[in-house]
């Protein structure tokens, strides 16, 4: 699922600030400590700010909001845009939506063994350290642009949602 389009006059400014320091990768304990808040309300207002965005999951559906706004700049592409197979594309849009393993394995019919290699995999291709690393180089290169060539599959319901 893309982030919905959010109106960043709908952001405080805290949520801004959680936001950027999200897509930076940084933890929960680190964001509390630079914003001088308990690491609970750090978890706190982001199931809020996850909840007013639309997005579910991974930390990475909240930093792809934050490239999406241009808060944190994911940088200008460097080199030749990666080339990915469907299956690839396929397990990235899983990722962007904020699946886990284990959802992407039960919507695929797979292992979650299996889908973590992918997973690794695709992260290794990509040249990404983690997810959130993965998000900024997605919107570097627009592989995850709804009218972008190869983007992947159209977005499917989660295991729990109704179709």
């Amino acid at each position: 699922m893309t982030p919905p389009p959010v109106d960043p006059a709908h952001v405080t400014a805290r949520e801004k600030q959680l936001l950027i320091l999200v897509a930076q990768g940084k933890k929960n304990r680190e964001i509390a400590a630079e914003l001088h808040l308990a690491p609970t309300s750090v978890r706190t207002y982001l199931v809020m700010l996850r909840h007013k965005l639309g997005v579910r999951g991974h930390r990475a559906t909240l930093a792809r909001v934050a490239f999406r706004l241009r808060y944190v700049d994911p940088g200008t592409a460097e080199g030749a845009s990666p080339a990915l197979a469907r299956d690839e594309q396929g397990l990235l849009r899983d990722l962007a939506d904020g699946l886990t393993l284990n959802e992407i394995a039960a919507k695929n019919r797979g292992t979650y063994d299996q889908v973590k290699v992918d997973a690794a995999r695709l992260l290794s291709r990509l040249g990404a350290d983690d997810r959130i690393d993965a998000m900024r180089i997605c919107e570097r290169h627009g592989l995850l642009d709804e009218d972008a060539v190869g983007c992947g599959p159209p977005r499917t319901a989660r295991p729990d949602e109704a179709a």
